[in-house]
């Protein structure tokens, strides 16, 4: 099983695949400006590295809706479209490597994974922003989290390498400027916790 893990970068689009083991097989950044794939570059390096057997992509918003990884078809591309609004900076060009490379690997089984999934299931006492609820209801305005992915990585590795111990905790930080470092945060009064703590038991 060789799976390609497709990450669409602010400029780029960074290609990874990967053989059954994890192991990096052949890697790539494809020239991605303003979203607009190089697909004649990306079907070139398809070509040159052999089989590839599944498609991952890294979509940066599933709203409400999608809270794991979901197989792609027509209609959820058409779902993850309508959550454009949720994450416009981000989103189109999600959408954009998603739509190259389902032209470059049209048979090719595709599964969208959420960097939103991670936090879905948190409480309403942490989801819920200091604002009108019509606004919530109308528009889905809620603390969704972002980089979770990354989180999901992090607290994996963490629960091997803490592997014998009864009890551990940690905190995963993202340094990077965050996607929810927005105005929204700043509307309550209460101190907001970006970090994601874990427990961990064994």
């Amino acid at each position: 099983m060789r799976v390609l893990v497709v990450n669409a970068g602010s400029s780029s689009l960074k290609l990874r695949l990967l053989d059954a083991g994890d192991a990096l097989v052949a890697e790539a950044d494809v020239d991605a400006p303003r979203a607009a794939v190089d697909e004649a570059a990306l079907r070139d390096w398809v070509a040159g590295v052999g089989p590839v057997d599944a498609v991952g992509h890294r979509i940066v918003h599933g709203g409400e809706r999608f809270r794991s990884a979901v197989r792609i078809d027509a209609d959820v591309v058409a779902a993850l479209h309508a959550l454009t609004d949720l994450a416009p900076l981000h989103q189109p060009k999600s959408l954009a490597a998603l739509d190259a490379v389902l032209h470059v690997l049209p048979r090719t089984p595709a599964v969208a994974c959420f960097d939103t999934a991670f936090h879905a299931t948190l409480p309403a006492a942490a989801a819920t922003y200091a604002v009108p609820r019509a606004w919530r209801e109308r528009w889905g305005v809620r603390r969704y989290g972002f980089h979770g992915l990354s989180h999901a990585y992090a607290a994996r590795r963490a629960s091997e390498l803490a592997a014998g111990c009864r009890t551990a905790a940690m905190t995963t930080r993202r340094i990077s400027a965050s996607q929810e470092s927005h105005s929204l945060g700043r509307i309550s009064s209460t101190p907001r916790k970006l970090d994601s703590v874990y427990r961990l038991e064994r």
